[in-house]
């Protein structure tokens, strides 16, 4: 049990790291909007605007692909790298490769394990060493939906957000996350940075859970919808993040090319960094043959566990 629970904890920790770019609302006209009513940004004009065009831009983006890094607390997952492909139209389809984490200290698992996301419900590639065990079975599926539901039922809110690493506050596409940057009544820009050749402009701001829900400011309550700024707020609240140091870097052609958010948790402090590239590349993503695969739930059930 201790095998499939690090693994799947792990992994479920890094795919929904990945999905903080890939979930959320679509309405371009409501993202104009807000730029449109966002002048009072901390970094002058020129800086609003040049994230409001990147909103605006990114607005109609459906799909990218990913590579990035996670540090955080063993117990939120520890050190991960990731990359893979992802869609958001109009739900998370992903597929990504994964190392690092709970993942490497648990012995069995594979270096890496290949990690489909389909209607969320997440399937990990465990091995053979893991199929040999599972009655040929390699594929390991988490339900996340089920999985929370089954945690907060059993009165323990503490689990069901671990297990889905506070997905609610995470729930941002990249034009979403400029929205959230341009709450920021600090935004600044850096300076002009060179990334792997590609030349961009870096800013930087910190929002707040004041900040989040100022509606005024036309950032991220114009880019999501009244139930999910109270989700994130609800989940910043409830992980005991007071504050996200975003900083966004952005190339000539207004597209992010990398988001790194930063901030302390009740476990301790997080800090995660995506860089985007081939916007609106293809993305087809299909299950696992349904034979190799076994359920998490399945599995706690057969080995006389509760979650």
């Amino acid at each position: 049990m201790r095998f499939a629970y690090r693994v799947a904890t792990g992994i479920a920790g890094v795919a929904l790291l990945a999905g903080t770019a890939a979930c959320g609302g679509d309405d371009k006209e409501e993202s104009s909007k807000g730029a449109s009513e966002n002048e009072g940004g901390g970094g002058g004009e020129q800086t609003v605007q040049a994230l409001q065009a990147a909103a605006e831009n990114t607005a109609d983006v459906r799909s990218a692909r990913f590579e990035g890094e996670m540090n955080a607390p063993e117990a939120a997952g520890g050190q991960m790298t990731l990359e893979g492909v992802m869609s958001w139209d109009p739900t998370l389809t992903m597929e990504m490769t994964t190392s690092g984490g709970e993942l490497a200290s648990t012995p069995g698992a594979p270096d890496e394990v290949a990690v489909r996301w389909i209607d969320n419900v997440m399937y990990m590639h465990m091995g053979p060493e893991f199929g040999a065990e599972m009655d040929g079975r390699e594929w390991l599926s988490m339900d996340l939906d089920a999985v929370a539901e089954i945690a907060g039922e059993a009165g323990d809110p503490a689990m069901a957000d671990a297990m889905t690493m506070g997905l609610e506050s995470t729930n941002q596409n990249p034009a979403q996350q400029m929205g959230l940057l341009l709450n920021s009544p600090g935004i600044e820009e850096v300076g002009e940075e060179s990334l792997d050749g590609v030349e961009t402009r870096h800013y930087a701001g910190n929002v707040t859970v004041e900040d989040a829900v100022a509606g005024d400011q036309g950032g991220v309550t114009e880019l999501l919808t009244e139930d999910e700024v109270e989700q994130l707020v609800a989940a910043m609240e409830q992980q005991g993040i007071e504050s996200y140091d975003i900083d966004v870097w952005i190339d000539e052609n207004d597209m992010p090319v990398q988001v790194r958010q930063s901030y302390d948790t009740v476990e301790g402090p997080v800090e995660y960094e995506v860089r985007y590239s081939d916007f609106d590349t293809d993305v087809a993503v299909e299950a696992p043959p349904a034979d190799g695969v076994l359920d998490f739930m399945e599995l706690l059930a057969d080995m006389g566990a509760e979650l």
